[in-house]
């Protein structure tokens, strides 16, 4: 689909009105757009709402989520000559652990839910390991209960990245609650947006109050390392009005989703994500995986009739798994052709290295991957969509 279509029909859905325009004219009455000016300030009202949306204890407004993850590798502990375990299909938490000198490491992903595999998790702990960093992809949870057990028991930092995943949940547990740290994403193409922003939460409060104290200080020296960017009254009075819609925006993608799903229901080689039973998933993108290979369909073909009919789906993940991106491979992260996974100080005590077969799995499932950002699909589109898959699918098994 055109730019020009996504963003006409993303304004028709996630609207900026009058809802947004009252809290913003509260800001700009009270004349203090930063948030040490007033008490209960719109940053303030978005917090306490935004936690008991997600059913956490505190919640800090940031300017990004992308700093929002760094944030969180600074005050697990990992730093130069740690790792940090990562998962390999998006690579925000990999580029996090580079902020703080700490090497990413990569765990595998469960081949029909496209999320972390605990199993693979365990496996690559080692004596090094001071943090984990667990994306819940396109709005559904990994297995959390599995994950933060492994964690509990290595005494390990967990990081859930929800930037995908407002009204997700995993046996009854919203995204960002199970871990130490939670971090959701306010940009533009989110379920929820600020044009960019974030929030961290977390039922942990001495952590968040050293999070705040860390720059709240008056003079004096910070009493560790890590980064001050915090969200501003303007963008919350945004992000407040957006929360009260919130509810209503994903039950759309979710009728979205499901027509999308209802499409390849029966099809033999394009197999659904797997939803286990424990999952609720906050629509975000779509995603099935492509296995005509092993019919002994063509998938250039299938890529090919899909132009030709006009539909627009999505094919493959990126090209290589991030591990295999010169940024990690080579080290060069600050300009230096060491840094930080062939760091001296890591080297010495570590012989990880990225290579081709890291993780079997994200190798054999991204290249299969077809996908639907959901934000910019009406129902009507989708509909049309599931008109031409069918189509196609029946074009293939001629």
């Amino acid at each position: 689909m055109e730019n020009t279509k996504q963003w006409k029909f993303t304004k028709e859905l996630r609207r900026f009105g009058d809802e947004e325009m009252k809290y913003f004219k509260e800001v700009l009455d009270k004349g203090a757009l930063s948030i040490f000016e007033t008490e209960d300030g719109m940053v303030d009202r978005f917090e306490k709402a935004f936690a008991r949306y997600t059913g956490t204890l505190k919640a800090q407004g940031k300017a990004n989520a992308m700093l929002g993850l760094a944030e969180a590798v600074s005050v697990s502990g990992a730093g130069v000559g740690c790792e940090v375990i990562c998962d390999p299909i998006v690579h925000f938490g990999a580029l996090a652990a580079t902020y703080f000198n700490a090497v990413p490491r990569f765990a595998d992903v469960d081949p029909d839910t496209y999320n972390m595999d605990p199993a693979s998790l365990e496996a690559n702990i080692t004596e090094h390991t001071k943090a984990v960093i667990v994306t819940h992809l396109w709005g559904q949870m990994a297995d959390m209960d599995r994950i933060k057990a492994i964690c509990e028991k290595h005494k390990i930092f967990l990081i859930e990245d929800c930037a995908h995943s407002i009204r997700a949940y995993w046996n009854g547990k919203h995204a960002g609650s199970y871990g130490d740290l939670g971090v959701f994403s306010f940009q533009e193409y989110k379920q929820l947006s600020t044009g960019d922003g974030c929030m961290t939460v977390s039922n942990n409060a001495q952590l968040m109050d050293k999070m705040e104290n860390v720059w709240a200080f008056s003079g004096e020296s910070p009493t560790f390392m890590t980064l001050n960017y915090r969200m501003n009254n303007p963008t919350a009075a945004v992000g407040l009005a957006q929360l009260e819609k919130i509810d209503k925006i994903i039950d759309y993608y979710d009728k979205t989703h499901a027509i999308l799903n209802e499409a390849i229901k029966g099809c033999a080689w394009l197999a659904p994500r797997k939803v286990p039973k424990q999952a609720v998933v906050g629509s975000y993108w779509f995603a099935c995986k492509w296995e005509g290979d092993k019919l002994g369909l063509d998938y250039a073909k299938f890529k090919r009739l899909c132009k030709e009919k006009g539909l627009d789906l999505r094919f493959g993940f990126n090209e290589v798994a991030p591990y295999e991106y010169d940024f990690f491979r080579e080290g060069t992260a600050y300009g230096h052709p060491d840094c930080p996974n062939r760091c001296p100080i890591y080297t010495a005590k570590s012989s990880y290295r990225y290579k081709r077969g890291l993780c079997p799995n994200v190798e054999n499932v991204m290249p299969r991957l077809v996908t639907v950002r959901l934000i910019f699909v009406s129902q009507e589109e989708a509909k049309a969509m599931a008109e031409k898959l069918h189509g196609i699918i029946k074009l293939m098994e001629v």
